[in-house]
């Protein structure tokens, strides 16, 4: 194997930059290809993650060319059939370092802006990792990164120790890899048009062009809102926690544990359903119909797709909005004072619970926020704003969007009422 992949570099590093060069004349010569977005191809890749899923399905609906173009998938979360192109299909045939270079001028030849993570895209593993970039530059190409989390950790660099310590525990190996992290997240913050890194922004990456507390969204027409209710303040049967602890060291699952156990000591009706290696349409049917509360992690500042998933359910939600590091920008400059997720602590989740299992109330008032939340910010037309926005700014036709989101400048926070919610600074107020 490893001769085939000195073999395929040889051949294909001169071939590649001749692709990249032609390419870059053919789209230099195309004046008008840039100035109407139906006329460009995205791809959102490499890593099979299923917000590339959900942004590219949001251009789609929109009439936009674009595709999922990813290495493996997991199994375990998504179907073949909700990608596009997977590297190990479209090349079967071919040994697994062709099939890579491969992938990579298909994708030189067919696409015109590339959103991916700090990892790049099909060359990240070869002797071209860190020349990616300018073959796509040479080929007139855009560049949009957005990061998802174990390709721009930087562990030295982050400013929660504790967030630091969880890291550590899950992705112990991520430790020995700093400098190249490191390097990766430079590379590409040079080369790229834009940067979209959420909360990570703060953690080191320290470029940010659009700031908003998450980008990830939903096809909130797969999500049912829960049925479930009950008015009576001590539950007549079980109140049903669900929580994915696919990375136990970083959600804090042991705590959750634990917590769940003492209110159970105390008396309490309550029952927590661990969901794990589920596929995305079994986790849809839990959260609809045997939820009553989501926890999805109390450890880290911030939250993922978990939460969103919670809160389209209509559910009550549980993650850690603790640290003002991380949360005063966003609140001031952009979203998160809308959002209605529970913060949470090791220290102090066992008071949350207490407070919501026996509040019936107080978890219908935030089921229902919830989802007008998610519907707001992180359903499909969400990404459709976000993604014109950033190719308007990429090819000119915008200064800056740094205040897409600004909640007294910004047009899309002001479209429709803000959302409310009993929470201040998504603290439960006794």
């Amino acid at each position: 194997m490893s001769t085939i992949k000195y073999l395929c570099t040889f051949i294909f590093v001169p071939f590649l930059f001749i692709v990249s060069a032609v390419q870059g004349l053919s789209n230099f010569l195309k004046i008008n290809k840039q100035k109407d977005l139906k006329n460009l191809s995205i791809v959102f890749g490499s890593a099979p993650l299923l917000n590339n899923i959900y942004w590219s399905k949001s251009l789609v609906q929109i009439g936009l060319k674009s595709e999922t173009f990813v290495f493996p998938i997991f199994d375990s979360i998504s179907k073949k059939d909700d990608w596009d192109n997977i590297i190990t299909y479209r090349y079967k045939y071919f040994p697994y370092p062709v099939r890579i270079f491969l992938a990579f001028t298909e994708s030189l030849l067919k696409y015109d802006i590339f959103v991916l993570s700090y990892r790049g895209f099909f060359l990240q593993k070869t002797s071209l990792r860190y020349f990616q970039a300018q073959l796509l530059k040479l080929a007139q190409k855009k560049i949009v990164i957005i990061p998802y989390g174990s390709d721009a950790h930087v562990y030295k660099e982050i400013k929660s120790t504790a967030w630091a310590h969880a890291l550590m525990i899950s992705y112990p190996f991520a430790s020995r890899q700093q400098h190249q992290i490191s390097k990766d997240i430079n590379y590409w913050n040079k080369h790229a048009d834009v940067v979209i890194p959420g909360m990570m922004g703060f953690d080191g990456i320290g470029r940010w062009d659009v700031l908003a507390p998450s980008s990830l969204v939903l096809d909130l027409n797969d999500w049912n809102i829960s049925t479930r209710t009950s008015t009576s303040s001590v539950p007549e049967s079980d109140v049903v926690l669900v929580h994915s602890p696919n990375h136990r060291g970083c959600k804090g699952t042991e705590f959750i544990i634990s917590a769940v156990e003492k209110l159970q000591s105390e008396g309490l009706k309550v029952e927590l359903k661990l969901l794990e290696r589920m596929k995305n349409d079994e986790v849809r049917s839990i959260l609809s119909k045997e939820a009553d509360i989501l926890v999805e992690q109390i450890i880290g500042t911030g939250h993922g797709l978990s939460a969103l998933e919670g809160m389209a359910a209509g559910i009550p939600t549980i993650s850690n909005l603790e640290d003002e590091t991380y949360t005063l920008p966003m609140r001031r400059w952009s979203f998160l004072n809308e959002c209605p997720l529970v913060s949470a602590t090791p220290e102090n989740i066992t008071d949350v619970l207490r407070k919501l299992i026996t509040n019936p109330e107080l978890r219908s008032d935030l089921g229902r926020a919830g989802r007008e939340y998610v519907e707001k910010y992180h359903g499909l037309d969400s990404a459709q704003y976000l993604f014109e926005n950033v190719f308007d700014y990429i090819y000119g036709k915008k200064d800056s969007i740094i205040n897409l989101y600004h909640p007294i400048l910004g047009e899309y926070p002001n479209r429709i009422p803000r959302i409310k919610h009993p929470l201040v600074q998504n603290r439960i107020i006794d």
